[in-house]
Formats: C-alpha cells, sequence, structure tokens
C-alpha cells in the first residue's frame, strides 16, 4: 500500500471564552503562531546486569505550555497578557472637564478621554475666561498644545469636548485570566482541509515586554500554560486538549 502526503502548514483563527462559562466564542484576531510545548521529567534505571544501557526508563510531563502571537492590538488581547482590567469609556460630551498645567509654552495638556476632532472643543480658562485656538493653544489628538500669548497659566483650564467611545486598560491592575480556546484550523499544505483543536482550560501568563515604538508591526508574544481540566472525569478523552484531524485512504 503506498504512503499519501499528510503534509502540515497550519493556519486558521482561534476563539477564546471564559473558561465554565458559556461566553460566545470570540475572534481573538490575527494569529501567526499557535504553539503548545511539553516538558517532561525523565528518570532511569541503569542496568547493571552487564551491557550497559537502561533496564527501565519513566518519562512523566511536567508542564504543557503554549505561546500565541496575536497581532490585534483589542482591549481584550492586551487585557490577557497584562493582567489589566478595562474600563469601558462612553462616546458623549465632557463638559468643562478641570485639567491642572502650568502655563509653559509647548506644554501638552491632554483630555482625560480620547476626543473625537469632528466635533467641536472648547477652552475657557479657570475664571471661565474663553480662549483661542490657534492663538492661545494649538489643538492636538491627545490634548491642548499651550502658545506664547500667555492666557493660559498656572491656574488651569476647563475643557469641553466629546470623547470617543473607547478603553481605558489599567495595566497590572488585575490577574492572571482562564480561557477555554478553539482553534478553527486549515492545512494549508493538503489545500486548507480543516482541523480544529479544542484547548479546554488555558492560563495566560505574562508579556514579557511591550514595544511601544517599533518600526514593525507590534506582536503580542503571550505565553500561556495548559492546565489540567477537572471537570473532565472520563478516562478516554483528554483533560489538555483534543484535536482532530481528517482521516484519508491511500
Amino acid at each position: 500500500m503506498s504512503q499519501i502526503d499528510r503534509s502540515f502548514v497550519g493556519e486558521g483563527i482561534p476563539y477564546a471564552r471564559a473558561y465554565q462559562s458559556q461566553d460566545a466564542l470570540l475572534d481573538m484576531g490575527n494569529c501567526d503562531s499557535f504553539t503548545i510545548g511539553f516538558t517532561t521529567n525523565r528518570q532511569t534505571l541503569p542496568n547493571f546486569r552487564g551491557g550497559g544501557g537502561n533496564r527501565n526508563v519513566r518519562e512523566q510531563v511536567t508542564d504543557v505550555t503554549a505561546t500565541i502571537g496575536l497581532y490585534d492590538l483589542t482591549a481584550t488581547n492586551v487585557a490577557r497578557v497584562t493582567r489589566s482590567t478595562i474600563t469601558a469609556v462612553a462616546a458623549g460630551i465632557i463638559t468643562e472637564e478641570p485639567r491642572v498645567c502650568e502655563g509653559i509654552q509647548g506644554e501638552l495638556i491632554p483630555f482625560k478621554s480620547l476626543p473625537d476632532l469632528s466635533a467641536p472643543v472648547t477652552v475657557v480658562t479657570a475664571a471661565d475666561e474663553p480662549l483661542v485656538a490657534g492663538t492661545d493653544y494649538l489643538l492636538t489628538p491627545h490634548g491642548i498644545l499651550v502658545t506664547g500669548s500667555g492666557a493660559i497659566t498656572s491656574a488651569g483650564v476647563k475643557l469641553t469636548y466629546t470623547a470617543r467611545k473607547s478603553s481605558a486598560l489599567q495595566m497590572l491592575n488585575g490577574s492572571q485570566v482562564e480561557l477555554e480556546i478553539f482553534i478553527a484550523g486549515l492545512n494549508d499544505a493538503q489545500s486548507g482541509e480543516p482541523y480544529s483543536l479544542h484547548l479546554r482550560r488555558v492560563k495566560f501568563g505574562m508579556l514579557a515586554s511591550f514595544p511601544v515604538f517599533g518600526q514593525e508591526y507590534l506582536k503580542l508574544e503571550g505565553p500561556a500554560e495548559l492546565l489540567a481540566d477537572p471537570l473532565v472525569l472520563s478516562t478516554d478523552i483528554s483533560k489538555f486538549c483534543e484535536m482532530n484531524i481528517v482521516d484519508k485512504a491511500a
């Protein structure tokens, strides 16, 4: 019987939800890599009866780890690998938001929320004296820049603007998350033949670095650990993960 080609080049879409929940499985975004690693503790019993070698060997799995490469910087993805809590910022008008400053030329006075610059922005002094854009300040997507007119002083300013809908991530303010992940995969070496991988309980670790500035597309390389799922009681089902692949006859 001849052997048919069963080579593999994996690609696909990872979906995730909170472990032990009935939440919707949601797309994690553009992912270029997903790797499962196994660490074992190997113990050998030498053969003392002559001839060398080992009389027996015992190899026990100690760690099942994973790494994932995510290119979509959604608030949820960033929070998962930086232990962030997420606060939703609703769109709407912010009225007379007080901001402290020194009134120095070139000083940035940031908005608390990201502004919608297609809507009007009004800036007044702490004493409610109107300030003129282009003369007393320059408007930017993040705040106002103080000019040299001297109208803005250390007394501060009040900003009225329309906030954009956004998410505020408080990094290192949360805890590790546990997810259930389902990979809807395609084998590119077999003309897009489908396969699936179901990871029952995945606990995300901490991102090693977050390159805020760079010349390449930022990738979130999230470390994770596959933990045994105590909800799996059957001995013929893996507590860690299940892979389904298509069988083909030679």
